[in-house]
């Protein structure tokens, strides 16, 4: 029932049940050592906990976004305030509108030394407009038309619309592979059995859906070589465990929810860094359900849910109520100061049980019905999930929890099989709207892989989008406020929160939080080196 969205790289979202969100593991710092500890894991080695073991290392198949970048490389990157900064790009241009070329950094090898080319890059991010590919990042590159190598340290990109959110995406979605490797293996490819190979800062050397992941220093990195020589994961289901674990020194990092923050204070040889995501808790109901095909079956639930109650209940108090299914950081971006006047202008329903009664009165199910949602058996929402379950049954709508595995639920929910509503934790990576807009309400995301849960797409939001895609200024305003209207009218999804999270790092390594940090395990050093 809930999910998360970053996107995976903990094991929790997808973007809060297929990861934590790259956010959490966003450490920043820098220098090196290979000194060693003589309790836990010696000081060049980084184990990070994950709650579920990592299932795909490439972003087509899954958001471990951390792991994937310290492997791949990306075209571009960002800096400590969040702007872009050459990679494997040493500089690009907009010659014409929607019209991008990238320079390309020379004298690139992949890790098996193989030299990258421009078609390798351009073929990295033409592979996730293919269907075929079915690459869960097929949302944000929707505004590709065509992506072509135009010289031999050349590649240029063509858009439909959207320059400014497709470069703010850049240094998530175009992680760069061998051509030939992605071409030979389209729908096995960052698995187990094709591991990716990449440019970036790490190889990976182990990768077992049992044992987890082990990524050593890659010799022929291009850049600063990375100051931890080994990153290992390790998974530990259980909260209490983990904790366990890292004060016996078996673990070195992990990502904490909100409602584990206090539990922590006790694990004194940790740090706990506090941060607010760039994400959206919010419960989805799929529109093409029988029953929830109904609005007013949508307005019903959407007044009978506590929803300060459910945030209390994930979050432990660490974040805020949210009224719309915008990011925070992304409306602020956005409208500045003033964004809560525009959120305050759009439809709200307030925990009113007898207006819940009411809707449901208008509805095709004046006496409620019976439904069955699964979920993570692992979940950590479940609290909240429980009392949304109880709310509901106040107004004669049956929840029946249908706990499953992780590896199940997770594989099912992708192929977007069995959806009914849910509760979902999203993570984004980016302060662009139009990010999280094609990603919750566009027809692609609506496809299996894509994270629209809801299935609430259609033509004319489509084109909303669009208009938000290709806009800017005071229009971007006006058209990002028309989808905002049209989704609480509609009601696909009832925002929640806006979840605090923090990662837990070991004495042994020093670093300072950085939310727009990808790469947290090159930023990381053993402390007094």
């Amino acid at each position: 029932m809930s999910s998360s969205k970053v996107k995976h790289f903990t094991g929790y979202r997808t973007r809060l049940g297929v990861v934590l969100v790259s956010a959490l593991l966003l450490a920043g710092c820098s220098g090196g050592s290979s000194a060693s500890d003589p309790n836990g894991s010696p000081a060049d080695t980084l184990v990070v906990a994950t709650s579920a073991a990592p299932q795909v290392l490439v972003i087509s198949g899954g958001w471990d976004v951390s792991l994937q970048n310290a492997v791949m490389d990306t075209v571009l990157g960002r800096d400590s305030d969040g702007k872009l900064i050459p990679r494997l790009a040493e500089s690009w241009s907009e010659p014409t509108p929607n019209t991008l070329v990238f320079k390309l950094r020379q004298g690139v090898v992949f890790s098996d030394g193989t030299p990258m080319t421009a078609e390798d890059v351009a073929f990295s991010l033409q592979r996730h407009t293919d269907p075929k590919v079915a690459s869960q990042v097929a949302s944000i590159v929707a505004t590709v038309q065509s992506v072509k190598a135009t010289g031999p340290d050349e590649v240029t990109v063509v858009l439909s619309k959207g320059a400014q959110t497709f470069l703010a995406n850049v240094p998530v979605v175009w992680q760069v592979l061998p051509k030939k490797l992605a071409e030979a293996h389209p729908q096995d490819l960052g698995t187990p059995e094709v591991p990716p190979i990449g440019t970036g800062p790490y190889k990976i050397t182990h990768f077992s859906l049992v044992d987890g992941v082990t990524l050593e220093r890659n010799d022929k990195y291009w850049g600063t070589k990375a100051p931890i020589a080994k990153v290992k994961t390790t998974t530990i289901t259980s909260p209490d465990a983990l904790r366990l674990a890292a004060t016996s020194g078996d673990v070195d990092y992990a990502p904490v929810l909100a409602t584990d923050f206090q539990n922590w204070e006790s694990v004194t040889n940790f740090n706990l860094q506090k941060i607010h995501s760039i994400g959206i808790e919010s419960l989805w109901m799929n529109v093409t359900d029988p029953h929830l095909s109904d609005l007013h079956v949508r307005r019903a639930i959407a007044h009978a849910v506590d929803r300060e109650a459910a945030l209390r209940l994930s979050t432990d108090g660490h974040g805020q109520l949210a009224d719309t299914i915008v990011p925070l950081p992304q409306l602020t971006n956005l409208y500045g100061d003033g964004y809560q006047q525009v959120v305050d202008g759009l439809p709200h329903y307030d925990y009113n049980l007898e207006a819940a009664k009411a809707e449901l009165a208008k509805s095709k199910f004046p006496n409620g019905f019976d439904i069955t949602v699964n979920h993570d058996a692992a979940d950590p929402l479940i609290n909240a999930l429980q009392a949304i379950k109880a709310d509901l049954a106040k107004i004669g709508i049956n929840i029946t929890l249908n706990p499953l595995p992780a590896d199940k639920f997770w594989a099912g929910r992708m192929r977007h099989e069995d959806l009914t509503l849910g509760l979902s934790s999203l993570g984004y990576v980016t302060a662009d709207v139009g990010e999280v807009l094609p990603d919750q309400l566009g027809s692609v995301a609506a496809q299996p892989q894509g994270f629209n849960f809801s299935q609430f797409a259609n033509p004319a939001m489509d084109a909303k989008i669009d208009d938000v895609l290709g806009t800017t200024g005071e229009a971007r305003k006006a058209a990002t406020t028309s989808v905002m209207e049209t989704a609480a009218d509609q009601v696909p999804y009832i925002p929640i929160a806006y979840p605090d999270y923090a990662y837990a790092v070991s004495k042994k390594f020093i670093g300072t939080q950085n939310v727009w940090t990808l790469d947290p395990f090159t930023t990381l050093r053993p402390a007094g080196s």
